[in-house]
């Protein structure tokens, strides 16, 4: 049978987290079908086997190792559901978030994707997440309070929520499946919107989130390294060959700026992970170029159409929203 919905959450040694979850999917109130996966990222404490033996309605697929956000595409391929909402495991939704989320996208046909505000678990009159911005230098950063107001938004990105799936049929994929981990909700945002289709944050759909659990299981400095690399990397595919040779060099400066800004505080570990990523940019040069040639085959709309939801209001700490710096 068809669904209007699919869940697909990711796992990796959290069982718990999951079922809980799993539960307030259950709890919704909701007038649409829908269905559940898990994908699980390689654990190694049986979360599949527990997940398996707590739900029998929930579909389980195991990875042999965590390839990261490339995971989310092994559900993906398996769903026939209208949408997908794609999100970690360490959430719970509230019960009327879905049927505003559908409705949503169901009244704006040139909207792609759409995202719940994000308030803390355990402090839930404080928003954790509350919509993204982004820089021309490709940096960006979150919202953790209300700056974007009460009513749907139209913003760069998000890494969550409520997607057509026959957009990312259109891409082949979800995330990149070459990035691992941050930064790819950067890029999505930005295919989406050359593929000529908007991102919106709809704070009156609520979910609730219990942290960041990457911060917790790497390395600080591998984030950094990553981050750098991915944002690096959609950069380059985004805009007409004009614009990018007119924005390398304030790209660059962000950069040397950071990485001075690192070696002042003496992080060095986030300097030497800031330069790993543009060497690795420069000697990947070729793998670069191929992801700029695949996005530039689904262009719809020129670079002013992307370059009107660039801010610099909060680079570099102007203002209070977390930044990915």
């Amino acid at each position: 049978m068809k669904t209007k919905v699919s869940f697909v959450i990711l796992s990796h040694n959290d069982a718990g987290m999951v079922i809980s979850a799993v539960n307030s999917i259950k709890r919704m109130k909701t007038r649409h079908k829908f269905d559940i996966f898990v994908v699980d990222n390689g654990s190694k404490d049986r979360t599949p086997e527990k997940i398996k033996k707590k739900f029998n309605d929930v579909k389980v697929i195991e990875l042999p190792d965590n390839i990261g956000t490339a995971a989310y595409d092994a559900a993906i391929k398996k769903s026939n559901s209208e949408y997908i909402f794609f999100t970690g495991c360490d959430v719970e939704f509230k019960k009327d978030m879905l049927d505003m989320l559908v409705g949503f996208l169901d009244r704006n046909k040139a909207a792609a994707q759409v995202a719940p505000k994000y308030a803390d678990f355990y402090s839930r009159r404080k928003t954790d997440l509350g919509g993204t911005w982004l820089s021309r230098s490709f940096y960006s950063g979150t919202f953790k309070d209300d700056t974007l107001g009460k009513e749907a938004i139209e913003i760069p990105y998000i890494g969550t929520g409520l997607i057509r799936n026959s957009v990312i049929k259109k891409f082949g994929y979800l995330f990149d499946n070459g990035y691992f981990f941050y930064g790819e909700d950067v890029d999505l945002g930005m295919r989406i919107r050359l593929a000529g289709f908007k991102v919106y944050y709809m704070p009156s759909a609520i979910a609730y989130h219990r942290g960041s659990i990457s911060r917790k299981i790497h390395n600080p400095a591998f984030l950094t390294y990553l981050m750098e690399r991915n944002l690096l990397r959609t950069f380059f595919k985004v805009f007409s060959m004009k614009n990018l040779i007119l924005f390398i060099p304030y790209v660059m400066l962000a950069r040397a700026v950071a990485i001075a800004r690192d070696l002042l505080l003496l992080r060095f570990g986030g300097a030497f992970s800031r330069i790993k990523a543009i060497w690795w940019v420069i000697a990947n040069f070729n793998l670069v170029i191929e992801g700029r040639r695949e996005a530039q085959r689904i262009r719809k709309v020129g670079d002013n159409e992307i370059l009107k939801f660039f801010s610099e209001r909060y680079l570099f700490g102007i203002g209070s929203p977390a930044k990915s710096l």
